[in-house]
């Protein structure tokens, strides 16, 4: 399913990511072996010596390059994918309920409106309208609430009140405002019917949209510390900015990575397990919370 695909392909982002201090420690492993090698030889003069480590630090800095930038378009393809498909899971629609239980819910609805208008107390309008959002069991149901959350607040807050609402009796009462109140309500209504999917999908889609605010591989001091060390200056400071070097030196550019399921997510029999069309309504639905069971 869509949420397991995030979390891979966020996993699949981590672990290029975590890859970062020992590719660096393999190039400069790789580098110091060679300038070794470079020192020994009896052949060379001291500038001729020096003139073949200069080389041999660009040809691996070059190299380093060339790979940091292949990776670094691999990840961004990971956390977009992880994007992608955490989105299937959170922005997909609840199932519409049959038309039996739709039509007594629309007929619920419409008198709580009408009771919200009438109500001669702001407690008694805001205690009608908690009840009748405690009652719902569907997914569907519940967002059409949501999505007229404006309306019922509006009736509520124009009910005659000071503005408080109390919780709890005895010594446990809790005196809060009622505007408070409602937001919670609002912000509450579809929890109970989220999946441990959605959750897990909401998470995941949390830190990839920071990560593809911030897409550096080389994150560590200890990283870019080494690659000054070991490749120079002049060097080091693209090490997060490839894409830089390569407009300066085109000719270094490598082949540009090419993702094999490319931009496109299709979805698979896995995806239509949960997510699948209503004969009679067709809208794309997901199997969630309590409307699953």
């Amino acid at each position: 399913m869509s949420y397991a695909k995030a979390k891979a392909s966020l996993q699949r982002a981590r672990e290029i990511e975590q890859s970062s201090t020992g590719m660096m420690l393999e190039y400069k492993r790789k580098l110091s072996a060679e300038l070794s090698q470079i020192e020994s030889d009896r052949r060379l003069t001291e500038e001729g010596k020096q003139e073949v480590k200069a080389e041999a630090k660009q040809k691996y800095a070059i190299e380093f390059l060339q790979k940091t930038h292949t990776m670094r378009q691999k990840y961004v393809a990971n956390i977009k994918k992880t994007i992608q498909e955490a989105e299937k899971v959170i922005y997909t629609p609840p199932r519409k309920p049959d038309a039996t239980k739709l039509g007594r819910f629309e007929d619920a609805f419409r008198s709580l409106k009408t009771e919200l208008m009438f109500a001669t107390s702001q407690k008694s309008a805001f205690d009608k309208l908690r009840g009748f959002i405690e009652k719902l069991d569907d997914p569907y149901l519940a967002k059409l609430v949501r999505d007229d959350f404006a309306e019922l607040t509006t009736k509520v807050l124009a009910t005659p009140g000071d503005g408080n609402s109390q919780k709890g009796t005895g010594a446990a009462a809790v005196t809060t405002s009622v505007r408070r109140e409602l937001g919670e309500m609002y912000d509450g209504l579809m929890r109970p019917f989220q999946s441990e999917d959605f959750r897990g999908a909401s998470e995941v889609l949390e830190i990839a949209q920071m990560l593809v605010e911030d897409s550096r591989i080389h994150r560590s001091v200890i990283v870019n510390s080494a690659a000054e060390e070991t490749f120079g200056a002049d060097y080091a400071r693209y090490i997060n900015d490839t894409d830089s070097f390569f407009v300066k030196h085109p000719e270094y550019t490598p082949e540009p990575f090419v993702d094999e399921e490319g931009d496109r997510i299709r979805q698979t029999e896995e995806d239509l397990a949960w997510i699948y069309k209503d004969d009679e309504n067709p809208t794309l639905s997901v199997r969630t919370g309590k409307a699953a069971e």
